[in-house]
């Protein structure tokens, strides 16, 4: 028994071999494969002269080459099965779906950009592809980042550690100076206090030296007197000093 096709797989089958999205306005060529009006006319440039089909590269003559009524209407049930899409955006030179990217160029093409456009000669990839490959590379990068974060999530929380540790141990380096400088005065003060005193208990020494002075200094005036009385003597004549 043959195996049922998912809508998915059919949907496959129904993309243009050039443009590689789902037939608009086909066509069956005369060799029988079925392109996009656009496409034909783009590769063709006229739809009544001679055209090189791309997959089977027979020669056939478009105007000979009728609508694909069924293939439209498979493609039309197919589309009214599920929700509308929004319109994929067009390529601005041969007005087909971007459907294709470029790995030369990093650009999203058209098929034709990759058969005749200036792409034909570049790595080519489908942009779903693509599109998985770059999701693929950000989730990478994602985790690259997260790493990165928390590596500097734990810097930061050992220099707050740090931080704080060192301002802990400056307070109490304030302590310790400020306990050594008041032992420090404490004692400045006591030996201040003791040479003060003893300075002070000098006194009775400067009261006993005065006293030595004023008696020195009374001995000096009488030894003056008599000095002054002996010089007188012996000034005095012979008579007047044997007297």
């Amino acid at each position: 028994m043959a195996r049922r096709m998912s809508i998915d797989e059919l949907e496959d089958q129904l993309l243009c071999p050039i443009c590689l999205e789902v037939f608009k306005d086909p066509l069956m060529l005369q060799c029988g494969h079925s392109y996009c009006k656009s496409c034909v006319v783009s590769l063709s440039g006229e739809l009544d002269g001679q055209f090189l089909c791309p997959v089977c590269r027979q020669t056939v003559d478009c105007s000979a080459s009728p609508p694909n009524v069924t293939l439209a209407r498979v493609i039309e049930a197919l589309q009214s099965r599920g929700e509308a899409e929004p319109t994929p955006e067009s390529c601005p030179m041969h007005h087909n779906p971007l459907s294709l990217f470029c790995e030369a160029d990093q650009e999203v093409i058209c098929g034709l950009c990759g058969t005749i456009g200036n792409h034909r000669q570049h790595k080519i990839t489908p942009i779903s592809t693509a599109y998985c490959r770059m999701k693929e590379e950000l989730s990478v990068l994602l985790t690259d980042v997260h790493q990165y974060k928390k590596n500097v999530d734990e810097h930061f929380n050992k220099l707050i550690n740090n931080k704080s540790r060192i301002a802990n141990e400056a307070d109490v380096f304030k302590w310790v100076i400020r306990k050594e400088f008041q032992e420090l005065h404490r004692y400045i003060d006591e030996e201040k206090a003791t040479f003060l005193e003893s300075i002070g208990e000098g006194s009775p020494l400067i009261t006993s030296i005065e006293s030595q002075v004023k008696q020195t200094s009374d001995a000096l005036q009488r030894l003056k007197e008599m000095q002054s009385s002996l010089e007188v003597l012996s000034n005095e004549s012979q008579l007047d000093f044997i007297r």
